[in-house]
């Protein structure tokens, strides 16, 4: 009985130490952190200090900075919607091109704005 209370709590504190610490929340942000969830983007993405599993597509815990860098040219907020819109266009040397296709379709504008504020705020 001991020994799978130890597990528990041990794995209650597995996910609370990988949940990112919440950016300062504008409403966009806000939102755009809800539609993170329910598109179940962490399926795939993580965005946290502690990576406890080698995720399908790249880290996101500081995408609003490495977003800045990713492609000459291209600000961060258009690199992070194109990311979204249109995620073959530019895929992250060593993650498969495996990120589902459609969220222009989807989502609306106003969800799309939200998201890459939300991610944009990841520094």
């Amino acid at each position: 009985m001991r020994k799978a209370a130890l597990v528990a709590i041990l794995a209650a504190s597995a996910v609370a130490a990988s949940c990112a610490p919440e950016p300062r929340a504008t409403e966009s942000v806000a939102r755009g952190r809800q539609v993170y969830r329910d598109q179940s983007c962490g399926t795939c993405h993580e965005a946290g200090p502690a990576n406890l599993f080698r995720p399908v597509g790249p880290d996101l815990s500081h995408i609003g900075t490495v977003a800045e860098a990713r492609r000459p040219g291209v600000t961060a907020e258009e690199y992070l919607r194109q990311s979204v819109l249109d995620p073959g266009a530019f895929v992250v040397p060593g993650y498969p091109d495996s990120m589902p296709r459609g969220f222009g379709d989807r989502l609306s504008r106003d969800d799309v704005d939200a998201l890459v504020a939300y991610l944009l705020s990841l520094r």
